[in-house]
């Protein structure tokens, strides 16, 4: 087999494309997840912080 029909099943091979887009796929999917995980790990944070908040008021209402 020369050079040139090498490089043409080399340009037919698609298995090689198939791996590019499965890794594009697992890419998008973990910036999807980290966007998640971030906006829902500051609404949690501001959440827990409000309720610290609330039960320091309460145990200062309470006289502790």
């Amino acid at each position: 087999m020369n050079f040139k029909e090498r490089f043409l099943a080399l340009l037919h091979d698609e298995q090689g494309a198939e791996l590019a887009e499965y890794a594009v796929g697992v890419a998008l999917l973990v910036a999807i997840g980290i966007v998640v995980y971030k906006v829902l790990g500051d609404a949690i944070n501001d959440s827990n912080s409000g309720t610290a908040a609330r039960v320091g008021n309460a145990v200062k209402d309470a006289g502790y």
